[in-house]
């Protein structure tokens, strides 16, 4: 028999704004099974390999920026969830797992799918909340209502993350022949209001801006927010502080800076002492850009400011002398309201030094070009790739190559929302995700990819639910390339075996396994015919393009060593 108060779980869920749900089946969590399934107002998906339904999950809130469950019977089912909850964690997502659980008294008693599950996921969660085991005296009931309304808040408070519910279940789980399972109409809601914090600008604030001669912005990963950008664009041409922008903060445009990656290569640089700022501006998340990074811990400003609206308080280059927990849009709101007159001089110092980033940027992009008359190799398909993603497209860069080309060519059309999973920077669930993101959205959703972030994660595909709007782009180089492109493995006996991993497997058999139109290509032209066909009729579709890993390292070793100052 179910009991009333799990049943009303979902419509708790509801009331609550959930509307996406997805469901890994087993037995123990039949209860909340049938309490999700049968409510006629949310829409839920069923996806049997929870690692891979965990990052579904996290696609579609990702998307639709609220909170969706995740729900899993007892054992390692939870355990599977671990990669996503920890990417949603470290992007600040909000998803809701509930966890059905054995009851305490045969936790290590070597029962069947019986593992101890109490604060599991401790470090990767906002809040744990364990159910009562008994629901029959109504305290319980209440804790378990209770309970069920904070962890949700929570999920999705003034900031996002994924939040842990554990419920242990006695049996019987399904409910007996003569039962009437119907939602309650009285049901305990607890309401939450945001107050969005917005900065005090302190005295202390207005000194060190105001003495600062080189100031210099730079955005992280973040969801686009034209406002924002329009905002960020004001404060470099009218008040000539240089931002620098990742392919991944969705702040793209021709005044910012966005070929770093080339020109900072070098440590050595005859300009750093040009480039150094007084004052570092950060907001978002993550950076891809390595040489950025070690450029910026050896070149310390004098103070660094970082806002982001999350407790934590990451000190990426070393340099961290406020933290700002509120959006860096409302301080420019603030400080423009200031209405500050520099001097004359300092004028001509932000100046010059917004010039020596712009010169060396748009130097950097002039000698780029000549990735158009390279040999056909991973970085000339990635230029085309990049060029060809539509206006108004969904881009899921996976993890380890396409993500740092996309930023390294910077030809990504501004109006494409760029999404990776740089929270843990894993390539286990680029599929599920971007999967999540086009059962959810009602635009086109491109994944750009590689050979084995695509085969490591291909149950992602294993469900019935169709996702016509999905386009696949995979770049097969036989194995993990990128080992062949950074310092250390690529000298070893042992790179072909145990880094890159080198096969023979074509995307071909799993296409025809999901049900996706496969287009294949070897050269230019052959990928240019693949791009207009992938682009132009409708369908999920997966266009592999294979290239030679030889090849890929000699042509990005001769961009690479392009002097660009």
């Amino acid at each position: 028999m179910i009991h009333q108060v799990v049943f009303d779980t979902a419509e708790i869920l509801y009331r609550k704004g959930v509307r996406h749900v997805v469901l890994s089946p087993g037995s123990r969590n039949a209860p909340l099974t049938l309490s999700i399934s049968r409510h006629p107002k949310l829409k839920i998906y069923s996806i049997v390999d929870e690692r891979s339904a965990g990052f579904i999950a996290l696609g579609i809130a990702q998307n639709t920026q609220t909170p969706v469950v995740l729900c899993c019977t007892s054992g390692t089912a939870l355990l599977n969830y671990l990669p996503a909850i920890a990417e949603a964690y470290y992007q600040n997502i909000p998803l809701i797992i509930i966890s059905a659980d054995r009851p305490p008294e045969w936790i290590d008693q070597r029962d069947g799918q019986t593992i101890n599950q109490s604060h599991v996921a401790a470090n990767f969660v906002k809040g744990f909340f364990q159910m009562p085991v008994s629901l029959d005296h109504n305290d319980a009931k209440w804790e378990f209502q209770r309970k069920l309304n904070e962890a949700v808040n929570l999920s999705s408070g003034s900031t996002f993350g994924p939040v842990h519910v554990n419920i242990p279940f006695r049996e019987p789980f399904y409910p007996e022949t003569s039962q009437q399972l119907n939602y309650s109409k009285e049901l305990k809601i607890i309401d939450r209001q945001i107050l969005k914090a917005h900065p005090e600008i302190s005295d202390e604030m207005l000194k060190q801006w105001d003495s600062c001669k080189k100031k210099l912005i730079l955005v992280g990963q973040g969801a686009p927010d034209p406002a924002f950008k329009k905002a960020l664009i004001a404060q470099t041409t009218q008040n000539n502080i240089p931002v620098v922008t990742d392919v991944i903060s969705n702040m793209d445009d021709q005044a910012f800076i966005r070929y770093q990656d080339h020109f900072l290569a070098n440590q050595e640089n005859k300009q750093a002492e040009a480039l150094k700022p007084d004052l570092l501006i950060t907001c978002g998340k993550s950076i891809i850009s390595k040489n950025l990074k070690l450029f910026l811990r050896k070149n310390k400003p004098k103070f660094h400011w970082h806002f982001e609206e999350t407790e934590l308080v990451s000190d990426t280059f070393q340099s961290l002398t406020l933290h700002l927990p509120c959006p860096f849009g409302s301080f420019l709101e603030k400080i423009d309201q200031l209405d500050l007159e520099p001097t004359p001089f300092d004028d001509q110092l932000q100046f010059n030094y917004m010039q020596a980033w712009k010169l060396l940027d748009e130097k950097t992009k002039e000698k780029l070009e000549v990735i158009n008359q390279v040999e056909f190799s991973e970085y000339k398909a990635s230029a085309l790739v990049s060029s060809a993603v539509p206006k108004d497209h969904v881009l899921h860069l996976a993890n380890s190559m396409p993500v740092r080309y996309a930023n390294l060519l910077r030809r990504v059309h501004s109006d494409v929302s760029v999404y990776c999973n740089r929270g843990t920077s894993g390539i286990d669930g680029t599929n599920g995700t971007a999967v999540g993101h086009a059962l959810s959205a009602d635009k086109g959703v491109v994944l750009w990819t590689g050979d084995l972030s695509l085969f490591y994660d291909r149950n992602a595909f294993f469900h019935k639910h169709d996702t016509p709007n999905l386009k696949i782009i995979v770049m097969n180089n036989q194995g993990g390339g990128i080992f062949r492109l950074i310092k250390g493995p690529k000298a070893l006996p042992e790179l072909e075996r145990y880094f890159e991993t080198r096969h023979h497997h074509t995307a071909r058999y799993l296409a025809d396994e999901f049900g996706f139109e496969y287009l294949s290509a070897t050269d230019e032209k052959t990928l240019q015919q693949g791009l207009d066909v992938l682009f132009s009729k409708a369908g999920k579709k997966i266009l592999e393009v294979f290239t030679e890993p030889s090849k890929n390292e000699e042509v990005y070793n001769k961009i690479k060593n392009i002097s660009y100052e």
